[in-house]
């Protein structure tokens, strides 16, 4: 989807043509520049992953801007249209959609038509954002989504309700099986006996089918084929489809000053890994988030992510996570990791040559300040030992330590923001990168 200007003035004509009054209407945007340099050919591994495709290992120089209008329709919806555009020197010479979408949002329900970043969870401290399978790695891909915007339930005594959402994509030309659909759900139950407690427990299903392989040639894409894929009834009849899957819990405690979660992902690819087979890969994780943003330290996240099983430690085939033999580029969008950006893509394009590891995180936000000024930092820590792909392990194990600070340095009529990264691994030399950031909103 290439940026034009004819797109551009769709959206403001669409808008402005609803908006029977001036008052109705509401516009606003950012800009945002950022340069950086690294010792070595790459930036530190934590100065580019969860960067929302802005930022590839190699670029020094990268910028975004973005428009939005939001128009009240009335006292609980609104509709708002945004454009995006993005430049970073480490593609290629040219400017590509950070963001194009249509949106309707009421106080529970929430419509998206085109291309938009997602929510950002956890403060931003977290390896995978929300979950291992759907993380903040690589530029949102277009498509439609229908979501709830918060827990809906059964009535107003009621302590049981749900969160869900109904996604469907559309992938790009440039991969191994070229204009490719991806279908995601997500429906989770939600039990909150009182404002102190909730439960969370559920899970969420991707299926990639249809386009051109070019080994392959057309795969199906009749509705027949989408009922069978969104169903999962491909899986038990061979369908050349590829689907993806996890299970989540969560458990949050409200507490006076702050609050605590505790949450699982389990993921898996085929039928017997719906059975708990590859138990006990997952990301484990607990997060802490004091109530006051005036702190040194106002939230704090930890996780444990393993991956080693993939269901060889119960015998039969193993799941050789985010690969498929028909759908070569793997999990990824644009040769970036679409999940944990743990897991390693191949440098051709060709899936992904590190899914079996054992990861540790700590993210670390706060701020510091003063009578007159706000100083808010942001601190990654990881480890991670590296043993490949069950099928082609590495000879020796790699190990490798990430660190990532960001700081705030000026709040003020612009944001300035100085950020360091350093990457130490066992089989290569140590990597320092060094970054500034500038962002205004208006």
């Amino acid at each position: 989807m290439n940026f034009t200007i004819k797109n551009l003035q769709f959206l403001l004509i669409f808008i402005l043509g609803t908006a029977p009054v001036y008052s109705q209407l509401e516009f606003s945007g950012e800009v945002n520049l950022q340069g950086m340099y690294s010792t070595g050919e790459d930036l530190p591994f934590w100065m580019y992953r969860n960067s929302r495709g802005r930022i590839s290992g190699n670029t020094n120089a990268g910028g975004w801007i973005t428009g939005r209008a939001i128009y009240e329709l009335n006292a609980t919806s609104t509709l708002e249209g945004s454009v995006g555009i993005l430049y970073q020197d480490g593609i290629a010479d040219q400017v590509f959609l950070d963001e194009s979408y249509l949106q309707f949002k009421n106080n529970w329900l929430e419509i998206i038509a085109g291309r938009k970043q997602q929510d950002e969870f956890y403060n931003g401290l977290s390896s995978s954002n929300e979950n291992i399978l759907w993380s903040l790695n690589a530029r949102p891909i277009p498509g439609l989504q229908i979501k709830t915007r918060k827990p809906i339930f059964l009535s107003e005594r009621s302590v049981l309700g749900f969160e869900g959402s109904w996604n469907e994509y559309f992938l790009d030309a440039d991969r191994h099986v070229s204009a490719a659909k991806l279908h995601h759900k997500r429906f989770v139950l939600v039990l909150q006996p009182n404002e102190r407690w909730t439960f969370k427990a559920g899970g969420q299903h991707f299926v990639k089918w249809g386009g051109t392989s070019k080994t392959r040639g057309d795969q199906p894409e009749k509705f027949k084929d989408y009922i069978k894929n969104i169903t999962g009834l491909s899986v038990l009849s061979g369908g050349s489809s590829r689907h993806i899957g996890g299970f989540e819990a969560h458990v949050k405690r409200n507490f006076r000053d702050f609050s605590l979660e505790f949450f699982y992902n389990y993921l898996f690819e085929s039928a017997s890994g719906i059975l708990i087979k590859n138990i006990p890969d997952g990301r484990y994780g607990i997060f802490f988030e004091n109530k006051e943003r005036d702190r040194i330290v106002n939230s704090f996240i930890y996780e444990f992510t393993y991956t080693r099983n993939q269901g060889s430690y119960f015998g039969g085939a193993i799941e050789d996570y985010f690969n498929n033999g028909i759908y070569k580029s793997g999990w990824t969008y644009e040769n970036r990791v679409l999940g944990s950006p743990f897991f390693t893509v191949s440098p051709e394009g060709d899936g992904i040559v590190n899914n079996s590891f054992v990861a540790h995180h700590i993210g670390i936000g706060g701020q510091f300040s003063d009578y007159f000024n706000v100083f808010p930092y942001s601190l990654l820590l990881s480890y991670r030992s590296n043993g490949g792909t069950l099928s082609k392990p590495y000879i020796s194990r790699q190990q490798a330590f990430y660190l990532y600070s960001d700081f705030g340095v000026l709040r003020n009529f612009i944001n300035l923001d100085v950020q360091a990264g350093l990457e130490l691994t066992s089989d290569a030399s140590p990597i320092l990168g060094l970054g500034l950031k500038i962002s205004k909103r208006f």
